[in-house]
């Protein structure tokens, strides 16, 4: 018997609380709490407050399709393809390495990334992209290559 009444007083019973939601106009930050903010209730303080959202533990939880998120990363992957190929396509003929390197490196390693992932993803589009690559970009690579090889030409 004492096992259990022991048992039902450790098993315990969901929490059936609501969640107050609103942002901090200071900070921006989304604030959550199991108490409601002081304002809250109070017509005239709530008029020069944030509003605040009552989450109740009824309501529902909005699901994801699994279909969306491939479709949206391969339009991000896309976007950041455009721009990062805009990027290179504006690049004078003549850019100095030794200013403007390390910068490169990193947007060409972004390039590279990205456009290894789209292929992985959407590898009917490869052929496409490849097409709409800025023709000095090899000659760009070649050149970053040569500035930050571990062993560079000597003169």
């Amino acid at each position: 018997m004492k096992a259990l009444l022991i048992l039902l007083a450790l098993a315990g019973s969901p929490a059936h609380a609501d969640l107050y939601r609103w942002i901090d106009r200071e900070t921006g930050s989304v604030k959550f709490s199991n108490t409601p903010p002081p304002w809250y209730g109070d017509p005239e303080r709530e008029r020069s407050s944030p509003a605040v959202e009552v989450i109740r533990p009824s309501q529902p939880v909005a699901r994801q399709e699994s279909a969306k998120p491939a479709i949206s990363a391969i339009a991000m992957l896309e976007a950041r393809w455009t721009e990062l190929t805009k990027f290179f396509g504006s690049l004078p003929p003549t850019t100095d390495f030794s200013r403007a390197g390390a910068g490169l490196r990193q947007h060409m390693e972004a390039y590279t990334a990205v456009s290894a992932e789209l292929d992985r993803l959407d590898p009917v589009g490869a052929q496409r992209r490849r097409a709409q690559q800025p023709a000095t970009l090899e000659d760009l690579r070649r050149g970053l290559e040569a500035q930050f090889s571990p062993n560079p030409p000597s003169r």
